[in-house]
């Protein structure tokens, strides 16, 4: 048996060979073979029957499997298995995720620093605090207060305050602890901390007026501050004694709040928190766990992260649709909503990833989100910011719009003057002339969200766009992608109006007109069908449409090289699309050298180099899914992941990149012919 195996290896058929050495019992073995043709998903069960948690988790997040690589973990117990599992996020530029893996270990010392590379300094002072370096902590949160963001510096004296009343300095921690008290969000758990040190100075008056306070918004609190400040105690010793790493980054909340919630990763964050996925202990369901962003007053109190927070919990709770993200539960004053989890991403994302929707699914999405403004607009809430990155898609495909923190909310008392709040490139004319808005500005910006979605780009490119959008008519869809009809560019130039009154009078008329929208494509005038956009980028170095892309045309031409061309093709061996060079000319002992280099830097980080053909004019290159990306939009950690991989390489050899569920990946593969 021991030859038939070697004599598959040898003549290419690695899949076969490995299932022969898993059915042997040669379970390490046949994952190697596995991982030589990038068949990771079939080696990830073979791992964890080994119990190589590590290792089964680094194989799913090679095959682009983070929700397993997230399951694997989540279900790892021993600490030896959760520091290979954090070792195994690290080395995939994952290191918030190690530092979750880490913390749950107990390893609080490596946990730290895998949050320092993750750029979450307020994790990281709370893992050196636990780890017992509790001057290390200290000074990350004095520097977060002298020089972090406001809302970084907000949480460091909330967590400072509680830190240095620990070590008995009550009179500095009453300071911190009174000007965390003054952030909204962050009131009540500075308030219920500082009741202990006040009472350590002898200040029991003032400990019971903070008591009253607090009473006043919840009663079911202790009425004598030597009980609540006990409470406190006991929490506080709970949530340290908690290994589990379920602790929500509440920025220092209660404990039992804490408990609650499991973080598996983070999923993004904007103006007004950060966004987590999470499992949610009490409604026993994954959950998106949305966390405001703390932050000090500004200057305009419309503006602040808090008001915008409490007005999202005012539209939210009021709205309950099919096609509205759905609110589970909220808690504004502790800063915390429970939102359901949205898995398959933005429409910006899903833009920037595959191009333009095809009018059939332009028209599902025109109409999904036209039902979720006609059911807000009935409630007396105009959205104000309707963009790609604020409608979601669910595991179905169904389109829902969310973040209705820049809600208008007519009837709850604001003033008509919706103030500019809003996305630019999205914007009504009124919103940007800070003149009265209503459900027509919603309009206005659906408008501009559908054409970019049919065409991959906003209406007005600018460079001025307040002048654009106050004063210029949008381009015709159809002029700019076959595939459209005159019936597309009506709806859309009338929802682009300048005028509010000329816009459709509600989402529902709009839903009438949009309904009569094709879904095949429209015919060129030579009459082949033009549903394949020309206007549309190259497919990426990957898989650019569906999964096995190019399997119904064994091979698709992606687009002509400086000295050849490359094309995505099915390779049989492995079941799997490859990026295929096809050279006009062999490759000259110099090429040859730096491809080597190139193969050689291989790995999670590079795109790898498969094979070479024995003539040197074919080259076979890894597929990757999503669009190439600029080396100049790397974002800084991304960069510090790479800078390895970088320096491995030949100059010139990466001139973009890819976006991967396991981070980003340096794409080597020759990009399109200079014109």
């Amino acid at each position: 048996m021991s030859d038939v195996i070697e004599y598959l290896v040898a003549h290419g058929a690695y899949v076969e060979a490995a299932r022969i050495a898993a059915e042997r019992g040669e379970l390490r073995r046949a994952i190697t073979l596995y991982e030589r043709v990038w068949r990771f998903a079939d080696a990830v069960p073979l791992a964890l029957d080994i119990g190589d948690h590590g290792l089964a988790v680094r194989l799913a997040l090679d095959a682009n499997l983070t929700a397993r690589a997230t399951e694997i973990a989540d279900g790892a117990t021993t600490p030896g298995d959760l520091a290979a599992i954090a070792d195994a996020f690290a080395g995939r530029g994952r290191p918030f995720e190690a530092g979750r893996a880490a913390e749950r270990g107990g390893d609080w010392r490596r946990a730290a620093g895998f949050y320092r590379r993750a750029g979450a300094p307020v994790d990281e002072a709370r893992s050196q605090a636990r780890a017992g370096d509790l001057r290390e902590a200290g000074l990350i949160y004095e520097r977060l207060i002298a020089q972090g963001s406001s809302d970084e510096a907000a949480a460091a004296r909330l967590a400072l305050g509680r830190l240095l009343g620990r070590l008995g300095r009550h009179e500095d921690a009453t300071r911190h602890l009174q000007a965390a008290a003054r952030t909204p969000a962050l009131r009540t758990a500075a308030l219920r901390a500082l009741v202990r040190p006040l009472l350590a100075l002898g200040f029991r008056v003032a400990a019971t007026e903070v008591v009253a306070r607090l009473r006043h918004d919840d009663a079911s609190l202790p009425a004598a501050p030597e009980e609540l400040a006990a409470l406190e105690e006991a929490e506080a010793a709970a949530a340290e004694g908690d290994t589990s790493g379920q602790g929500a980054p509440t920025a220092g909340g209660p404990a039992p709040l804490a408990r609650r919630f499991i973080i598996r990763r983070l999923l993004g964050g904007g103006a007004t928190g950060r966004v987590y996925e999470a499992v949610d202990s009490l409604l026993g369901m994954q959950v998106a766990l949305k966390l405001l962003q703390l932050g000090g007053a500004a200057a305009d109190p419309e503006r602040q992260a808090y008001v915008r927070f409490a007005r999202e919990a005012e539209a939210a709770g009021r709205l309950r649709h099919p096609n509205i993200v759905a609110l589970f539960d909220a808690q504004p004053s502790s800063g915390l909503f429970v939102f359901e989890l949205m898995s398959g991403g933005t429409l910006g994302e899903r833009l920037a990833a595959e191009g333009p929707l095809s009018p059939a699914a332009g028209r599902r999405l025109a109409l999904d989100l036209l039902a979720a403004l006609g059911a807000a607009h009935e409630r007396g809430i105009v959205h104000r910011d309707v963009k790609p990155a604020n409608v979601f898609f669910d595991a179905a495909g169904n389109a829902k719009l969310g973040d209705f923190g820049g809600a208008h909310l007519v009837d709850f008392g604001q003033t008509q003057s919706g103030g500019f709040l809003g996305t630019l490139a999205y914007m009504s004319p009124e919103q940007i002339s800070n003149a009265p808005i209503g459900a027509s500005a919603d309009i206005y910006a659906l408008g501009a969200t559908l054409f970019e979605a049919l065409v991959g780009r906003p209406p007005f490119l600018g460079p001025d766009l307040v002048g654009q959008h106050l004063g210029e008519a949008p381009p015709s869809v159809a002029a700019l992608r076959p595939a459209l009809t005159p019936l597309h560019d009506q709806v859309l130039s009338r929802a682009l109006a300048k005028v509010p009154s000329e816009r459709f009078a509600s989402a529902i008329d709009m839903a009438d007109a949009v309904a009569a929208w094709p879904v095949h494509a429209a015919l060129a005038a030579d009459g082949r069908d033009a549903t394949i956009d020309d206007a549309r980028p190259p497919a990426p170095l990957g898989a650019a449409d569906s999964a096995g892309a190019a399997a119904a045309d064994d091979e698709r031409t992606l687009w002509l090289t400086e000295g050849g061309r490359l094309s995505l093709r099915r390779d049989p061996r492995t079941a799997r699309d490859v990026v295929v060079e096809t050279r006009d000319e062999p490759l000259g002992d110099a090429e040859l050298d730096s491809l080597r280099r190139v193969a050689a830097a291989g790995g999670p980080f590079v795109q790898r180099v498969l094979r070479l053909s024995e003539d040197r004019r074919t080259i076979w290159y890894e597929a990757l899914p999503g669009a190439p990306l600029a080396l100049a939009t790397l974002t800084p950690a991304e960069r510090a992941g790479l800078t390895a991989a970088l320096a491995a390489l030949p100059p010139g050899a990466a001139r973009s990149f890819a976006r991967t569920a396991a981070g980003p990946v340096l794409l080597i593969a020759p990009g399109p012919a200079r014109p």
